[in-house]
């Protein structure tokens, strides 16, 4: 009997408390619309200003009803004209979305106005550019370079932002003891300070990462580079390379088409040549046997 007594007594209390008028301060959403004019295409009009996303505001109202507000309750809308203009926040200009709670707006506290400029409006499409790293596992490999899908995305905002612009970056991320492929999707950074919108504003990013593997191929054949008009050919025109690499490019490598080595001829002074290997980002050259051939006249 005691306990149901103190329950309801604390239910009577809570009840005229929650009844009286209180004030309370809170933040309210603000919302700039762009100008009415134009019809959203390049070169209308948009607000290129940065503008806080809240105001704070002093409200008055029964307990229980502030109790219930949430940040949907209330949003502060500006609808802005002209150039470069400073607009008086008022509580007149906050739309009441809980409708069914009694809560009045009794003052703006900060910020009291604010500066809203224009700008022509840009869409733009901009490279992307990854700021993922891999540490790749121990006898792992990273074949190729990390790539990210789109190359590319739609940037709309302001001319002055949108033409600064060199590339998007994604979020800054570091994956450790990478053993298979990298597939998965990345948000991109937005530029601070703008008023840009990335179109998407997520990238898939991948990466190929393989076992490595090593292998030795004979029959690999040598070009002459810069002999001109002379009828050159290497002595011995195939050699033998070991190769090193993912496992699955080393497995399919075709030593006639896939591996370039030559000889240049622009360094000849009578002796023998070295034998160097052309480009392969996709897998590395280690060995060379015979390292060094002659030429001989065809």
């Amino acid at each position: 009997i005691k306990a149901g007594a103190l329950v309801l007594a604390l239910i009577l209390w809570f009840h005229a408390v929650t009844e009286q008028l209180y004030q309370m301060e809170i933040e309210v959403r603000l919302l700039v619309e762009d100008p009415p004019t134009g019809d959203g295409s390049e070169g209308a009009m948009m607000v290129a200003s940065e503008i806080p996303p809240t105001t704070r505001v002093l409200v008055t109202g029964r307990g229980k009803d502030l109790l219930q507000l949430d940040n949907d309750a209330f949003v502060l809308r500006v609808k802005a004209e002209g150039n470069t203009q400073t607009y008086r926040l008022t509580p007149d200009q906050i739309e009441k979305r809980a409708t069914d709670l009694d809560v009045q707006i009794s003052e703006i506290l900060e910020p009291k106005e604010i500066e809203i400029t224009l700008d022509r409006r840009m869409e733009r499409e901009i490279p992307v550019r990854s700021e993922l790293r891999l540490e790749v596992a121990e006898a792992h490999i990273q074949v190729g370079p990390v790539e990210t899908d789109p190359l590319s995305v739609r940037v709309i905002g302001p001319v002055g932002q949108v033409e600064r612009l060199d590339y998007i970056t994604t979020d800054s991320m570091v994956l450790g003891d990478i053993r298979e492929e990298v597939d998965f999707e990345l948000s991109l950074r937005h530029p601070e300070h703008t008023r840009l919108v990335l179109d998407p504003d997520k990238v898939h990013i991948r990466a190929d990462i393989q076992i490595l593997a090593e292998n030795e191929l004979s029959g690999v054949p040598i070009r002459v580079r810069n002999a001109g008009n002379a009828q050159l050919r290497p002595d011995p025109a195939v050699v033998r390379v070991k190769v090193r690499g993912g496992v699955d490019v080393i497995a399919t490598l075709d030593p006639a088409k896939d591996i370039e080595l030559y000889v240049d001829f622009a360094e000849y002074q009578g002796g023998s040549l070295p034998v160097r290997s052309g480009e392969t980002p996709f897998f590395e050259v280690r060995n060379i046997v015979p390292s060094r051939i002659n030429l001989v006249g065809g």
